[in-house]
């Protein structure tokens, strides 16, 4: 078995074609160096680099927390087949959870690969245990052009984001600047 499988999928068994999707937890010091890497690509006018090493993290669907509380929900993902490809509980720590002090506590953005199937539309549903500005559930169809290179963002709470819960599909880190602005 994949040590990188998810040890939360409540689905029978299946074979490997069908299997649910890997998921990884990267860790919040992974995600501080990416962001210190962009930051330096940023200063140094190379988004080339920033999208790179972003790319190396970014999985096909990832979650992330733009407030200031752990966030828990789950997701689901059905491609344009109208099967379901991902469907997990997740649990998110806080933007503002800056203190590495405490190593006790693993920091993570939960991220998960093998969704993809197809180019298409996909459909997005995120149900959050608390809501976040009135908003606890959201649904969006996205449409994933290029399986390889594209991913899917929730973003929960982000700065500048139209709505509490957004969904988008990126093609670069960089994308999220451009979505929200600066403050990405």
């Amino acid at each position: 078995m994949d040590s990188n499988r998810s040890p939360r999928s409540d689905s029978p068994p299946t074979d490997q074609a069908t299997e649910s999707p890997t998921a990884t937890h990267t860790t919040r010091r992974r995600l501080l160096a990416a962001g210190g890497a962009t930051a330096l690509a940023g200063v140094a006018g190379c988004m080339d680099i920033m999208n790179s090493i972003a790319g190396a993290i970014l999985k096909d669907v990832n979650v992330l927390n733009g407030t200031n509380q752990e966030q828990s929900g789950s997701v689901t993902v059905v491609d344009p087949n109208g099967e379901t490809q991902l469907s997990e509980s997740f649990t998110v720590a806080p933007s503002d959870s800056d203190n590495e002090e405490s190593t006790d506590e693993e920091r993570s953005t939960p991220a998960y690969d093998d969704v993809f199937t197809d180019a298409g539309e996909y459909t997005v549903t995120v149900a959050l245990d608390s809501a976040i500005n009135g908003t606890s559930n959201r649904e969006a169809s996205v449409t994933v052009d290029n399986t390889d290179d594209q991913h899917i963002i929730v973003g929960l709470g982000a700065d500048g984001a139209p709505t509490p819960i957004e969904i988008l599909v990126i093609d670069a880190f960089s994308d999220l600047a451009d979505r929200f602005g600066d403050d990405a």
